[in-house]
């Protein structure tokens, strides 16, 4: 496995067939372990036979977790994390599980724990894994983290970009703090983060800003108040519709008493943007591939931001507070 990482199998190869995924189900197992036996973590983990599952567990001090991994072409359904939540309630009690996901998790599989009576699992994303095997943090270290997290706050899911996101902005120099405001804008999930960071890319903007995901539209509200009182940054938020509206109305309420910019949307963010892209272009991009979010990227790429701004009084407030401007070289057309 040396010279051999999690992103050498991030894409698929053209043309591809099961073989592939279940090998690279076999890559991931050998990957993990590796990465936790590193750290003398105790690593036991056993390939299902589906090639792209994984049970076993691992031990920090006199501590033992449970793990699962999957490693899906589609973000892991509530159904998934219920199931190993079956498996952890059957064991001692106090026992913590671990679910390791490469394919992230779609927004109501996070939100689904949350209903819960007894929270006992950790969460760990694709980016989470990317990070350790890049050397930015330990394992031990991501677990302290994230426990002391779902400790505090009931949480399952901190996304470790979170983390950094703080810490690389409480360790701006004096002379950058006074010139470049901090902020940290909050969106539900993975993929919202880099149709942001793909939207915001096209503004010329002032101040210093991080775009991290919360893990889910339940955890939005929760995350802005942790890092507005540990942290005294600013906290933007993005949420969208949530299926239920008194929940939709308490957490706009909890986040706006906490003091922190919001940007309610009516639609999901592809959606939304979808708006603010031309008939021609949205009828010549409605066939490509959505994998990943893509489409919501392209729309980013392609929306006219001056009626984007006009229609949406609170992102041009953001705007405004970030000191941003759109630059001139317009929309890029760019599938």
């Amino acid at each position: 496995m040396k010279n051999i990482g999690l992103r050498d199998w991030l894409e698929p190869p053209e043309p591809r067939g099961s073989h592939w995924f279940q090998k690279r189900g076999r890559v991931f197992e050998k990957i993990l372990n590796s990465m936790l036996s590193k750290e003398e973590m105790e690593a036991r983990t056993s390939m299902r036979p589906s090639g792209e599952e994984i049970d076993g567990s691992f031990a920090i001090g006199d501590n033992f977790y449970l793990l699962e991994a999957k490693w899906h072409a589609s973000p892991i359904p509530a159904s998934a994390l219920y199931s190993f939540k079956g498996k952890v309630d059957g064991k001692l009690i106090g026992t913590i599980g671990v679910f390791f996901s490469m394919s992230d998790y779609s927004t109501d599989a996070v939100d689904a724990l949350l209903n819960g009576k007894e929270l006992n699992l950790i969460l760990f994303g694709h980016n989470d894994l990317l990070l350790i095997e890049d050397g930015k943090i330990t394992f031990r270290e991501a677990m302290r983290v994230k426990q002391r997290y779902a400790a505090s706050y009931g949480q399952p899911f901190y996304p470790l970009e979170t983390y950094f996101s703080e810490t690389k902005l409480a360790n701006l120099d004096i002379k950058t703090q006074i010139h470049r405001q901090k902020w940290i804008i909050l969106v539900e999930g993975e993929d919202d983060v880099r149709t942001i960071q793909v939207l915001l890319g096209r503004f010329d903007i002032i101040a210093q800003f991080n775009v991290v995901p919360a893990g889910g539209q339940l955890a939005v509200a929760q995350l802005a108040e942790h890092l507005i009182n540990n942290d005294k940054t600013n906290v933007a938020a993005i949420i969208t519709p949530i299926s239920d509206p008194d929940i939709q109305q308490e957490q706009i309420k909890r986040i706006n008493e906490i003091g922190a910019e919001l940007i309610v949307l009516k639609q999901d963010i592809e959606l939304w943007l979808d708006n603010y892209v031309s008939v021609e272009y949205h009828n010549a991009a409605f066939f490509l591939s959505d994998r990943n979010g893509k489409m919501a990227r392209r729309y980013a790429r392609n929306a006219d931001l001056e009626k984007l701004i006009t229609e949406n009084p609170s992102f041009s407030e953001l705007m405004l507070k970030l000191g941003a401007k759109p630059k001139s070289t317009g929309s890029s057309s760019d599938f």
